[in-house]
């Protein structure tokens, strides 16, 4: 068994094409490995380590992504309904719905990143990270002085190191740019290339906007996507490569 960790960097002004352009880099370096753990063992059937820089029409995209996307409905396993509860994943009403719901449920999560982001535990009781870097980033704009510090975490490590379910998405990282423009980068463990990479860009990214560039009169100009892994499961292999012949 060997794992052959490709590093891909794709530049591009269209969403959509991004994704089927990591999906063909994926399908070209297939090689099926077993990854996990003893008691939940998955398979994945192709894997990349990739930096995706989105720019121009792709960040406006999405951002309209809960009506952008269904344009090409065929090419995804969900539409419009689906899009919008991952987008309301984000909002402080379904942490407070999640934190409702009893620990049997299946419908609740043992975490979700807004939580992370908006109450990550300290020894005093929780830090909002998302007010921070919305106050940050205002100072640079008044000071007119860039910053490598303003960034946002969901790892936690007592808890995570050892977790059956740890974050995928480790990081959120925000810089001026140019007035009123800001570059957002993102950073993952792991990801899901074909059920999950848009969903999961579109979500997070009107996050941002709602909560962090627009109280600033901010403008997303670009987003860098890093991933260590980015795979797709086998069980979604022949699905990927009929998206990539139905968008050729």
């Amino acid at each position: 068994m060997k794992r052959n960790l490709k590093i891909v960097l794709i530049k591009e002004v269209d969403f959509i094409r991004a994704w089927i352009k990591l999906l063909g880099y994926c399908i070209k370096n297939e090689n099926l490995i077993p990854f996990g753990s003893k008691d939940d063992p998955k398979a994945i059937r192709g894997e990349i380590c990739s930096r995706v820089v989105l720019e121009q029409s792709a960040v406006d995209q999405i951002i309209d992504g809960v009506n952008y996307l269904p344009k090409y409905g065929k090419l995804f396993p969900f539409g419009a309904r689906f899009i919008e509860h991952y987008i309301n994943e984000y909002t402080l009403q379904y942490i407070e719905e999640q934190a409702m719901l009893e620990k049997e449920d299946k419908r609740k999560f043992s975490y979700t990143y807004y939580d992370r982001f908006k109450r990550y535990p300290t020894s005093s009781g929780s830090f909002d990270q998302v007010e921070a870097l919305r106050e940050n980033l205002k100072k640079q704009i008044e000071s007119n002085i860039f910053s490598n510090r303003h960034q946002m975490i969901t790892w936690i490590p007592e808890t995570d190191a050892f977790s059956e379910e740890p974050p995928c998405l480790q990081r959120i990282w925000i810089s001026l740019i140019e007035n009123n423009s800001i570059e957002v980068h993102l950073d993952w463990r792991s990801r899901d290339l074909y059920g999950a990479w848009h969903v999961n860009l579109v979500a997070i990214i009107n996050m941002i906007n709602r909560d962090i560039a627009k109280p600033n009169n901010c403008k997303i100009k670009r987003i860098i996507d890093s991933c260590d892994s980015l795979h797709i499961y086998n069980g979604d292999f022949d699905r990927a490569k009929l998206s990539v012949e139905s968008f050729i």
